[in-house]
């Protein structure tokens, strides 16, 4: 049987359900004005404190990256002047670092601002110091988002500073292996020079060899070339 066409005098007499809706919340809040008024206002509010944080975490934001612009800039003039910088001078500049990595640790700014803080105390020879502050860094965003290898690079280094060969030449091996690693030369060159400073002599001769091999334009190849000819001398 087919459905009944009703015609536009009974299809103006149907409630339109949108409009039934809109007078239905319509009275509700006439009848809840207490409830509705509260409700407007926790969502305010709540509205309110998002947008409060979201400005004070970017005026803080703003805040922590002119600051170690400020103390990054003192460092490389200090670095860069004729004289190396005094004990006096660096403990300014670690101060310096070290209160944004502190008051800042969650930011990018603060990250970078505790890699400059163990460049200072490596300067410092402070080897221990520095350590501890890369190492910090390596499960840190600035390591997860691209600077992984420069934070191991820094490691590796401190490492053989305080002599700590073995797990500096796991670390170089690792730059190594990374053929887009900014490191890799370095990698190279600095376990052949380990190998050597710890008398293996014929790992050192295997080592410089491997560097010829990969960097055979290296701007040090003559020094690599006259360093085998003498280890294989005394080997």
């Amino acid at each position: 049987m087919a459905e009944k066409k009703l015609t536009r005098k009974e299809l103006l007499k149907e409630p339109d359900e949108f409009l039934t809706v809109t007078a239905r919340v319509i009275l509700f809040c006439r009848e809840n004005q207490r409830k509705t008024a509260l409700s407007v206002a926790v969502v305010v509010l709540g509205a309110l404190v998002a947008a409060g944080i979201f400005a004070l975490r970017h005026q803080s934001l703003s805040k922590s990256h002119e600051l170690f612009l400020h103390a990054s800039k003192a460092y490389e003039n200090a670095m860069q002047a004729p004289t190396p910088p005094t004990p006096e001078e660096l403990d300014k500049l670690f101060a310096g670092f070290d209160a944004i990595a502190k008051g800042y640790p969650s930011y990018p700014s603060g990250e970078m601002a505790l890699l400059y803080s163990g460049h200072v105390l490596y300067d410092k020879k402070d080897f221990k110091g520095a350590l501890e502050r890369y190492e910090k860094l390596r499960s840190s965003s600035l390591a997860k988002e691209g600077l992984e290898q420069l934070v191991l690079y820094n490691v590796a280094e401190t490492m053989v500073a305080l002599k700590d060969y073995d797990p500096a030449v796991s670390l170089f091996k690792r730059l190594s292996q990374d053929t887009s690693s900014p490191y890799r030369r370095e990698a190279y060159a600095s376990i052949a020079r380990i190998y050597e400073q710890t008398n293996k002599t014929k790992e050192a001769v295997q080592a410089y060899r491997q560097y010829l091999k990969i960097f055979p334009e290296a701007p040090d190849a003559a020094f690599v070339k006259t360093r085998i000819a003498s280890l294989t001398v005394q080997s």
